[in-house]
């Protein structure tokens, strides 16, 4: 059963703010089922070492702060966070909100996509555009590296799933059969194979070589927005095929697929033999970001506002 947890957020650029005169941030602690706790915090000046003096309106408290951290709690929920500035920012990659991004294994590149239209590879130590990526037709809703950090894969309103080069950009492979825009990718052991979920309320195992859907590995009423991939090995009794699975089927075995559906189900499904490990699972809101954790398989996701859930892998 899904487990429903408190959360403290506060306003993106408070470490910026805080250090005005009367600067003031939003704080708010969200808690599922009951109504959202909202409040502020107020800059009183900076002290001698640079240090912001920080007040809290009456439903929190400020317990620490420092030139780069701030913590704070909301002592009716017994909860505090601890929130650390950001050591770089990036302005300048896009103009408009940025919709999506991913870092590649190394650390070295960054790839996102933006609302203004854009998508593009970029440097992380010096923010240098590496590449443009044209050839969507529309938004890209997500992006993601292979583990090689040599390709990109991404899927968007416009229905399709592509593989792009990061050295020069090319599309490598396009994938079409969703007939509604990807809402989510993920990346199959070392890439040979892909998945993708969509509008259309299907989940596709592809060959991300040939552009080839594989199978279609669930095919529900309800979109999914979310999907996950983790190896589970023997943790989770996960089947065998019914057929024969196709030879550009690659590094399948052993592995579980999650899907968040927008009914709020979810399921556990055996990628290689495509049955069902667990379903009617439900949380009290539509998931719009979801993970499995190894090596205790514990899956977390996400809503869009905020507040999480943690299931056990083995449970479902």
């Amino acid at each position: 059963m899904a487990a429903a947890a408190t959360m403290l957020s506060i306003q993106g650029d408070w470490d910026q703010v805080l250090r005005e005169a009367e600067g003031e941030v939003w704080v708010s602690c969200r808690i599922p089922g009951k109504p959202t706790i909202r409040g502020s915090l107020t800059s009183k000046g900076i002290s001698s070492d640079e240090v912001p003096e920080v007040t809290a309106s009456e439903e929190f408290v400020v317990q620490e702060v420092t030139k780069n951290r701030i913590t704070v709690s909301c002592p009716e929920e017994n909860i505090s966070s601890t929130f650390l500035s950001p050591y770089a920012s990036f302005s300048h990659i896009h103009e408009k909100n940025v919709s999506y991004l991913d870092i590649s294994s190394g650390g070295d590149l960054g790839v996102s996509s933006s609302t203004d239209q854009t998508f593009k590879v970029w440097e992380t130590h010096n923010t240098e555009v590496k590449s443009v990526l044209e050839g969507h037709t529309r938004d890209v809703f997500s992006c993601k590296f292979f583990p090689s950090g040599q390709e990109v894969l991404s899927g968007g309103l416009d229905s399709l799933v592509k593989v792009w080069s990061v050295n020069d950009g090319s599309c490598l492979a396009t994938m079409k059969g969703h007939r509604g825009s990807i809402l989510d990718i993920a990346v199959v052991a070392d890439g040979q194979n892909v998945i993708s979920s969509g509008q259309d309320g299907t989940a596709r195992l592809w060959d991300s070589a040939q552009g080839a859907c594989i199978a279609v590995v669930d095919d529900s009423y309800s979109p999914i927005n979310a999907i996950a991939v983790a190896e589970v090995g023997n943790a989770v009794n996960l089947g065998s095929p019914k057929e024969i699975p196709s030879n550009r089927e690659v590094g399948t075995e052993g592995k579980l697929v999650v899907l968040a559906r927008e009914d709020k189900s979810l399921e556990g499904v055996s990628l290689h033999s495509r049955q069902s490990v667990s379903r009617d699972l439900h949380v009290n809101a539509a998931i719009s970001l979801l993970y499995i954790v190894p090596p205790t398989l514990r899956v977390k996701t996400h809503r869009a506002t905020s507040s999480s859930y943690f299931l056990r892998a083995t449970k479902l």
